[in-house]
C-alpha cells in the first residue's frame, strides 16, 4: 500500500514538473517574441526618424530615448527597494506558532511540553515585538 501511494505520488509530482516546464517554456518564448517585437519597432522607428532627420541625428534621437527609458526603470526599482515593507500582523506570528505548540500539546509529557509550547509561542511574540524596527540599508525587516 506504501509502494502504491509512493508511485501516486511520484506521478503526480512529476506531471507537475512537467506542466510547470512547458508553462515556463511558453513565458520565455513569449518574452523572446517580445523583444524580438521591440526590436523591429526600433527598428522601424529609426527609418522614420532617418527620412526626417537623418542616420545619425536618428540614432542619436533612438539612443537618447532608450537611456531615459532605462534611467526612469532604474529610479522607479530604487524607489521600490527603499521603501520598508510592513511587518507581518502578531496574528500571522501566532498561527505560525500554532502548530508546534499543536504538537507539543498531544505528546505524551503534557504539562512539560505546554509549558514548552507557551515559552515558544511567548518566544516568538516578544522577538517579534522587539525586532520590528529598522531592519537595515535594504529597508527589510
Amino acid at each position: 500500500m506504501i509502494g502504491g501511494l509512493g508511485a501516486l505520488l511520484a506521478s503526480e509530482i512529476r506531471g507537475r514538473v512537467k506542466r510547470n516546464i512547458v508553462v515556463y517554456g511558453l513565458y520565455g518564448l513569449a518574452a523572446l517574441l517580445m523583444i524580438c517585437a521591440a526590436g523591429f519597432a526600433l527598428g522601424a522607428l529609426h527609418a522614420v526618424l532617418e527620412q526626417l532627420y537623418g542616420k545619425v541625428q536618428a540614432s542619436l534621437i533612438i539612443a537618447g530615448g532608450l537611456v531615459i527609458a532605462g534611467l526612469l526603470i532604474f529610479a522607479i526599482a530604487a524607489f521600490i527597494s527603499s521603501r520598508r515593507r510592513p511587518a507581518p500582523p502578531l496574528a500571522a506570528t501566532a498561527l505560525a506558532a500554532a502548530p508546534i505548540a499543536a504538537s507539543l500539546l498531544t505528546s505524551r509529557k503534557k504539562w512539560s511540553a505546554a509549558l514548552v509550547g507557551g515559552v515558544v509561542i511567548l518566544g516568538a511574540i516578544l522577538g517579534r515585538q522587539l525586532f520590528k524596527g529598522d531592519g537595515g540599508p535594504d529597508g527589510e525587516s
